[in-house]
Formats: C-alpha cells, structure tokens, sequence
C-alpha cells in the first residue's frame, strides 16, 4: 500500500480547511460579515458557456455570428476615414478585408491565456482613433497607417508600465476620455448625416431613431443587433429617396463571392505633426481595454474581489500589437469591444472558445468581395446615423463609469475643466486659432488636449494629497478593536470596498501580540500597509500551519528584518 509523504494533502482535503479558516475568521470578526467567502472563486449561475466550456459546433457557429454582427458596424469607421484620405472603391475594400483579418488576428490572441488577456473579447476597429486619424488623412493614407503602427507600438511599451503608471489615471480620467471620445464620434456623424441636405438629415435620422427604438424597446436578438437594424433601415431609405451615393447595392451582389483582397495600399508614411493625437488615442485605448478586461474578469467570477494586473497588462499589451499590426497592414487603429462584452454577458455564453468562432466569420468576410463592396458603398447619411448613436452609447458609459467615483472638489475639477477645453477644441474656439502654426497640429483632437489637461490638473490638485497614518497597537485591546480603527481610517480615505475587505482579512490573520505598529499610505490608487512586529520568534513564512489570506489577496508582500531583531510585512494593495 503506497503512503503519502509527511506534509502532503489531498486537493479536497486544503479546500476543506480554507474553507473552515474562512469560516473561524468569519466568526471571529463578524463586522466582515460574509465577505470572506468572496476570495473563494466561483462561477455565477446565469453562465451557460463558461470561460473553459466549449459548447457545441451549432451552437459555436450561431454565437460567433452573433458577435461578429454586433462588432460589424465599427466598419463604417474605416469607410470613413478611407473616403477622408480621399483612395479610390477598390482599394478601400482592400482595406476593409486587411482590417478583418487584423481583426480576428487580434481576437484570437486576445483570447490565448498566454499571449492575451485569457478573456473572450472581441477586437473592432476603434471610434478612439476616428478624430486622429481624420486629421492625418490630410496627407494620404499612408500617413494614417503609419501614425497607427506608431501608436500601436507605444501602447505596447505603455503595457509594461501599467501598473507603476495607474496612479496617474484614476478613474475619473478614464470615464472622462470615454465621454470626450463619444463627443467627438457624434460631432463627425452630425457632419456627415448633414452633408446631403434636407434628404441626408432625414436618411441619417431615421437610422438614428430606428436603432434608438430597437435598442430601448427591442427584446433578444432584435436589441442585440440594433445598429445593424439602424443602418439597414437607412440603407433602405436611400435606395428609395433616390440621394447619390458612392454605389450601388447590385454591384455588390454582382461581385465575387470570395476572392483575394488588393496590396496595393500597403504604404507607410509618418508626421510627427500627428503624434500627440495618437500617442493620447493610444492611452485612451489602454484605459478601455483595461475596463474590459476587468468587465470579463466580474462576469466570470461571481466572487470577484480585485482587477487581474496581469491579464489586465496582456491584454493591453494584445491591443496595443493588434494596433501596430493594422497600421502595418494599411488599416485603422483596433480596440477591444466592449458592446461585444455587454452581448457576452447578457447570452450567458463567455467562453473563449467563442473567439475561434468570430475569427473564422471574420476571415470568411474578409475575403469576399461581395460584403467588403457593400460596406464601402455605405451612403454618408447612414454611415453618420450610426455614428450619431454609437457616440451616444460611448457617451452613457462613460458617464456610468463616472458614477461610480465618490466625487469631490479635487476629482470634479479633474473632470470639469478638461471636458470643458475638449468641447471648446469640438467647437473650434477662436482660442485655439490664435495659437502658432507650429503648435496646431498637435492641438487637433479634443481627445489629446481633453486628457493631457487632465493629467496636468490632477498632477497640480494631487500634490501632497497623500494620506498617512501610524497606529500604535497595544496587545492588551482586543484586535477587533484595532480593526475597526484602521476601518474607519480606510472609509475617511474613500478605499475601495474590495480593498478594505483584503486588508481587513489579512491584518485579521497578522495582528498577534508580537505586532507593534502599522504604518498606512495611500495615494489615491494603491493602498501600501507596513506591519512591525517585535520581539517574534517566528515569521510568517516559517509558521507551522502558513497563512491563508495573507499570501493571497495583496498584489504585493515583502518582509525584511531590522537591526534590533524587529521585521516589518509590507504589502501593497491595488484599488
């Protein structure tokens, strides 16, 4: 009969006693109440495919469809911005092919646990880039590709420095470049729906109403595919009003059903002129996808407790080479889909398999000339409906992320005064007009001045706001009693609750008679708490029975010993 080693343990065995340590410290300090059990993770009970199912080919195949249609309309942006740069039909549906296969090159990676986030997310071409990409469309689209393969590469330099630079974009700045974003994406489809007179304004606006009404009223399938109801029904409404388009809708269905896309357009050119606007395009990327991949992370985890740092930097690090790869390849900049997210979580079905799926619809797509011809045709009223509503979408977020800070005279001026200069650079200000013609380019996107002055500001405001505090702990008062002080210094801060639930646990399993002093620090964004403990015997690492919270829910621990034999435990906590 084969016995086990000393000291081995059965897997069912040390859940089994977490469990019960959960439970012992539960009991202990009822003020935690049941937030213990979070760090324990659990699938939520609405998944149908989870993150590691693999549902069936029928069911594989419906679902990819499904999410590829929902990211289709983000098509419209290339067609955009291939007319601004002034190419020809037939190379902007070599574009739109390229564009498709980045896309399900970038999805497919996005979905690897190695080399992306390990989440279903679905890349699309990205309103992010819109403004910028119009201005350097000036000078050609070669000079567009380039500046993305630019702006591509710094977001995946900007991956590594995530974590050490997230202090400098708290959440008010991210929510506020989603509404700059969504600002400028409405402004640029009012111009377009407006461009074909009082016909044009009615075709844009009908595309605009009927996704409106699909997307409050509509249920299922007809809510989920809203935009692409909207541009139908404009489609619809321009064949009949008789306005001239670009195209035809017959020689689309005349043209090939698959075939090769061009290379003609493969060309890079670059302007540092264009730089700001799409190093700030880049940053505002990252901070999306950051939002998404911690969406993905809530949405398969009912225990959810605090953001994945690394999923978090490869998936930004995944967007940041899938937009490198689309500049490379001639096309516009990529971003992670969050309405894709949005349709993962309310069908139930998450797995990353899916991804496969979408990527195989996009390759099909992408070489058919039939549907790239279509796209390209899209009239300029139904391209600025669209864009219309999908502004409006980006803008409702970004308020709804706005909501969730605890807002005060420090965070709303960061918010205030910024949006404020963005709308004023939206509504060309005469300020701006009297800059000097050196500085202009670099002043052309709302989304680059809007966040640089936000940056500017909350570095100003945030000077010395950092909060400190030393508490002095007596063996002799009971460690509930001291828990409750560093509760209250921890809600006077604003902490996150996710936050204060770690460290309440971990201090719960640390705090003994040997513990002296805790130092607390806190900037805003990272929590750092030094625990000293004199005249111990034992160290936490060496403790016959380890600790269970301790060496879990901080990003960061450190100890080290001191001269007169004291050691200090220095963890750090991510909000």
């Amino acid at each position: 009969m084969r016995h086990k080693r000393r000291g081995q343990v059965s897997p069912a065995f040390r859940q089994h006693r977490n469990a019960l340590r959960i439970r012992r410290i539960t009991m202990t300090f009822p003020g935690l109440g049941g937030a213990a059990d979070s760090l324990m993770a659990r699938r939520p009970d609405g998944l149908i495919h989870g993150l590691d199912d693999k549902p069936q080919a029928l069911t594989l195949a419906a679902l990819g469809l499904q999410h590829f249609m929902v990211a289709a309309p983000n098509l419209a942006i290339v067609v955009m911005i291939c007319r601004a740069a002034g190419v020809d039909a037939a190379t902007a549906e070599g574009v739109l092919s390229f564009s498709l296969i980045v896309l399900a090159i970038a999805t497919l990676v996005q979905c690897s646990r190695r080399l992306g986030s390990g989440y279903f997310i679905v890349a699309c071409n990205s309103g992010i880039y819109l403004s910028a990409s119009l201005a350097a469309a000036a000078g050609g689209l070669p000079v567009v590709c380039g500046m993305t393969l630019v702006a591509g590469i710094f977001q995946a330099f900007f991956a590594s420095l995530l974590v050490r630079a997230r202090r400098f974009f708290p959440n008010e700045i991210v929510a506020l470049s989603i509404i700059i974003v969504g600002i400028e994406i409405g402004v640029i489809g009012l111009t377009r729906l407006s461009g074909a007179g009082v016909p044009g304004l009615v075709v844009g606006g009908a595309t605009f109403f009927v996704s409106v009404v699909f997307g409050v009223f509509g249920r299922g399938s007809w809510r989920l595919y809203c935009s692409l109801l909207g541009m139908s029904c404009g489609y619809l409404m321009h064949l009949a009003s008789g306005i001239p388009g670009p195209g035809s809708a017959g020689d689309a269905f005349s043209s090939a059903l698959f075939g090769l896309p061009s290379f003609a357009h493969l060309k890079l050119e670059f302007d540092l002129g264009y730089l700001l606007p799409f190093l700030f395009a880049a940053v505002a990327a990252s901070l999306k996808t950051m939002g998404a991949v911690d969406i993905c992370a809530r949405i398969n985890d009912a225990a959810w407790v605090r953001p994945e740092i690394r999923a978090i930097r490869r998936g930004v690090l995944a967007d940041g080479l899938s937009t490198a790869l689309s500049g490379m390849f001639g096309s516009t900049g990529t971003n992670s889909s969050t309405s894709s997210v949005g349709v993962s979580h309310a069908s139930g079905a998450t797995s990353r398999v899916i991804g496969i799926a979408v990527a195989a619809w996009m390759l099909a797509f992408a070489l058919s000339p039939a549907f790239t011809h279509l796209v390209v045709n899209l009239p300029d009223p139904v391209v600025g409906g669209t864009l219309v509503f999908t502004g409006c979408l980006v803008i409702a977020n970004g308020f709804q992320i706005l909501g969730t800070v605890p807002m005060d005279m420090r965070r709303a001026g960061v918010v205030a005064f910024p949006l404020l200069v963005a709308i004023a650079r939206v509504a060309n200000a005469p300020l701006f007009a009297q800059l000097p013609d050196s500085v202009k380019p670099l002043m052309s996107s709302a989304l680059a001045i809007g966040v640089f002055t936000a940056l500017l500001v909350n570095a100003f405001l945030s000077w010395g706001n950092a909060r400190r505090a030393t508490i002095a702990l007596d063996p002799a008062h009971p460690v509930g009693e001291q828990l409750r002080r560093v509760e209250r210094i921890l809600r006077e801060w604003n902490v996150a609750h996710n936050v204060k639930v770690r460290v309440m646990l971990t201090l719960r399993e640390l705090l003994d008679e040997h513990a002296s002093s805790l130092k607390l620090e806190f900037n805003g964004c990272t929590l750092h708490v030094n625990l000293t403990r004199t005249g111990s015997s034992q160290d936490a690492q060496t403790t016959p029975h380890g600790r269970f919270f301790s060496d879990r829910v901080s990003d960061a621990m450190a100890r080290r010993k001191r001269a007169d034999g004291s050691s200090v435990i220095s963890l750090c906590f991510e909000q």
